[in-house]
């Protein structure tokens, strides 16, 4: 996808999350932790995750590379590590992972019942030819669809890492941690691609290209799955 003079170009999802250099950085201090508390206990788990993220935000210093992913990934595992050292847990350590996906999840379910569904917003940002969703058809069926695959993504993993940290499954939770992580968030961005490209068309959107900017989401939707 080229940039065209004067507009700023299109930024991918990968990209916007940190590209797949941050991505796996992200999930190396929690591996870490995995793998030190098994063998070691809770106190060296979790200092060796932190160890890791402070070793990650070292690295992108001495070589120079942006290191927003990785400030932000050792305030996670900082964070992490805290509630576990408070909950005296394994379990402690996923726990604002669980929190978080499920107020994501929840904020996503909203933005589709106000009808102002999150995957436009973030579409816009990205891509300036999509900078007029609300007011395309078939940019708010790409928007509403995306945003529901997003829902699915944060809900599973909430509803199967919660059942696993009530039911004291350290081990289990700390396998369901990395699956659910980013393979599943690979394949959520493949199925987003996919109806994106699907449903929205490849130009700038122009008001006139629908005359009603607000229609009823289940009305859309079941459009939606009309067309394809």
């Amino acid at each position: 996808m080229s940039a065209t003079p004067g507009r700023k170009p299109p930024v991918s999802l990968v990209d916007a999350m940190g590209g797949t250099r941050g991505m796996i950085d992200s999930a190396i201090p929690t591996v870490a932790f995995i793998a030190v508390n098994a063998e070691a206990g809770l106190t060296a788990g979790i200092a060796f995750a932190i160890a890791t993220a402070i070793a990650l935000v070292v690295l992108r210093v001495v070589r120079r590379e942006p290191v927003q992913q990785a400030f932000s990934g050792l305030f996670a595992v900082g964070f992490a590590a805290f509630v576990a050292s408070r909950t005296h847990s394994a379990e402690g350590f996923f726990l604002p992972g669980i929190a978080k996906n499920a107020v994501f999840a929840v904020i996503g379910l909203v933005s589709l019942l106000v009808r102002r569904p999150l995957a436009g917003y973030v579409m816009a940002g990205m891509d300036a030819r999509y900078a007029g969703w609300r007011d395309h058809v078939d940019l708010r069926r790409a928007a509403g669809w995306a945003t529901l695959v997003w829902i699915v993504v944060f809900g599973l993993r909430f509803a199967v890492q919660g059942v696993l940290y009530l039911a004291g499954e350290a081990g289990w939770l700390a396998a369901a941690n990395l699956v659910l992580g980013l393979p599943l968030f690979g394949l959520a961005i493949l199925a987003t691609f996919a109806i994106v490209r699907r449903l929205a068309p490849r130009r700038p959107v122009t008001q006139a290209s629908d005359p009603d900017p607000d229609p009823d989401p289940a009305t859309a939707t079941a459009t939606a799955v009309e067309g394809t």
